[in-house]
């Protein structure tokens, strides 16, 4: 008896999905109505249509930007130019040298230079570890010192 329910009961669902389908032609998919399907596309032609406006603005601002950049203070090269040029006045005035580079060596107090004399670093004197090493050691001093 309760097979009998239950072979009745999905012989009814079975019945009314075929009715759904044929009332419907197509799936809708997740849309209740095709009213809702037109609603949502009508929405989303808008809205591309609304980023394909701003991607254009955005394209054109950027080309604009570049332009700008070619021919005003934002080219490289021309900034090379500028930077080479006064490098050569710079280096053409003793004057600007001088105080550019004492400036420079005043910036670096406490930084230890070899401005004056230095000291340079010298290695551990070597040492014999046999008499061997020291008699050759012995022979080489008295060679350095006759030549």
């Amino acid at each position: 008896m309760q097979e009998e329910n239950i072979e009745r009961a999905s012989g009814e669902e079975e019945r009314s999905a075929e009715a759904e389908k044929k009332e419907a032609p197509f799936a809708l998919g997740k849309f209740a109505s095709v009213d809702a399907l037109v609603h949502a596309y009508e929405e989303l032609e808008s809205e591309f249509t609304r980023r394909s406006q701003r991607l254009k603005r955005l394209e054109e601002e950027n080309k604009a930007l570049a332009a700008k950049n070619e021919g005003g203070e934002g080219n490289s090269a021309a900034a090379w130019t500028e930077s080479d040029s006064l490098y050569r006045a710079v280096n053409e005035n003793e004057g600007v040298r001088a105080r550019v580079l004492s400036d420079y060596i005043a910036s670096l107090k406490g930084v230890p230079l070899m401005t004056e004399g230095g000291v340079g670093v010298t290695a551990p004197p070597p040492k014999a570890k046999t008499i061997a090493d020291a008699g050759r050691m012995a022979l080489g001093y008295f060679r350095d010192r006759n030549h």
